[in-house]
């Protein structure tokens, strides 16, 4: 009954919103277009490009969560969790363009290094709600504790599993080379870690979209039974693998793990966003929607559909590390499970290093009434105890991990989007006219 509520408040969340913006994406995806790829000079070097602000958001969005996190939503919730996940994404993407807009709009400038930098997320624009400084520090709170849940564990058990089905690298070593290559990113600072994903990011993305779109085309034929079977189950009433209703558990596991790899509404990729290089809330909002377009609608189908065509997803439970690998591999042989741990690897590690940057910011709110040299203290604490986290990530079950990021992700989500839909009347629409686009760039 959770995930059923939890569909019905983001498709309700998700239309208010559509509907106060005027279905701007929707009914104008040229002119957004436009205005996403026209030149802008900020001229105050404050921060990082716009682009390397969508290449950190995506590293905590990518890989794991669109690889494995679409199998596990079809392995507990069936064919019908990926029609979910689209429903998720379709109904949150102008809630993503609203919560940009707003980081970017409430973010500040603070001197670090000898230069000054943006910071701010929802921890900014959340305490303009009346009693906004408690919810706001709720979710620095709950960020900073997904932050080893999601943005840590997670990602090194998933990159351990996948490492131990194709090498006979020890887990113990792998742990240990991703805390120590994490320290040194982590460290750096902001700006390493940009720098980091903007490089990794693009290449991993279009080498896997490659491969997945080689497995769909060379299977044509089956699409159509694939797609059917997709819209039958995410509306049947019957039972799925042994754990209730068919359509509750895809409504469940769908938009639960929707949300988990796409993050619109989540309130986290704001923080990243809320850094970018811009003068106009408006545009680097526009590439938050592209960040849901290229996650959801393209990589995350692109995934789903591999593991249908492949047989893999109809029999329910199972582990989904093994059913991406097998999928693939079905396919390409060795060299595709060889591939996609590889790149498991280097996305879990972008994440990894990508949801430190998120803890800091939040706990930096959190420390914000106390002096700069407790703040840095504190920050040091953190990215200690982040980095020796890495060496636990695969012992813990993954059965409690996706649990307990579902759970979190709701809570987060539910904060963030209730306190968007608020603040609705501060967003405004971009220019949508060419001549108006020119004139705001």
């Amino acid at each position: 009954m959770s995930g059923f509520l939890f569909a019905l408040f983001l498709c309700l969340a998700g239309g208010y919103t559509a509907y106060r913006l005027k279905f701007f994406c929707l009914l104008h995806p040229a002119a957004c277009l436009r205005y996403l790829l026209a030149r802008e000079d900020d001229g105050r070097a404050t921060g990082y490009s716009p682009m390397r602000a969508l290449c950190v958001a995506l590293a905590g969005t990518l890989g794991v969560g669109n690889i494995t996190g679409v199998a596990a939503a079809i392995l507990l919730g069936g064919p019908g969790a990926l029609f979910w996940m689209w429903v998720s994404s379709l109904c949150t993407v102008l809630i993503k363009y609203a919560e940009v807009y707003l980081a970017v709009g409430t973010r500040f400038a603070r001197k670090d290094g000898g230069r000054y930098t943006y910071h701010g997320g929802p921890m900014r624009y959340l305490a303009l709600l009346p009693g906004g400084r408690m919810w706001a520090y709720l979710f620095c709170v709950l960020c900073v504790f997904a932050s080893f849940l999601q943005g840590n564990l997670m990602q090194v058990n998933a990159a351990v599993c996948c490492i131990q089905r194709t090498t006979r690298i020890s887990p113990v070593v792998l742990s240990l080379l991703m805390a120590v290559l994490a320290a040194a990113l982590v460290f750096g600072g902001r700006g390493r870690i940009a720098g980091f994903c903007a490089a990794m990011i693009p290449t991993m993305t279009a080498l896997y979209l490659v491969m997945g779109l080689t497995v769909i085309l060379r299977n044509l034929p089956l699409l159509p039974t694939v797609f059917s079977e997709i819209f039958a189950e995410a509306f049947s009433l019957q039972a799925f693998g042994g754990g209730g209703i068919g359509m509750l558990m895809a409504m469940r596991h769908g938009c639960a793990k929707g949300v988990f790899t796409h993050e619109a509404g989540c309130g986290t990729a704001p923080i990243s966003h809320a850094g970018a290089e811009t003068a106009f809330p408006a545009r680097q909002g526009i590439f938050g929607i592209a960040e849901v377009i290229v996650d959801t609608p393209v990589l995350c189908t692109v995934t789903g559909l591999a593991l249908l065509i492949s047989g893999v997803g109809y029999a329910g439970g199972g582990d989904c590390h093994t059913a991406v690998l097998d999928a693939f591999g079905l396919w390409f042989g060795n060299a595709a499970r060889y591939f996609l741990s590889v790149s498991i690897v280097f996305y879990a590690f972008a994440a990894l290093v990508c949801w430190s940057f998120y803890g800091t910011e939040c706990l930096s709110h959190i420390l914000s009434g106390y002096s700069d040299h407790v703040r840095r203290c504190g920050m040091r604490v953190y990215l200690t105890a982040y980095c020796l986290c890495t060496l636990c990530g695969a012992y813990v079950s993954q059965d409690f991990l996706w649990r307990a990021s579902d759970v979190i992700t709701m809570v987060m989500t539910t904060i963030n989007t209730v306190g968007v839909v608020i603040l609705l009347k501060q967003v405004k629409v971009p220019p949508l006219r060419a001549k108006e686009s020119q004139r705001n760039i």
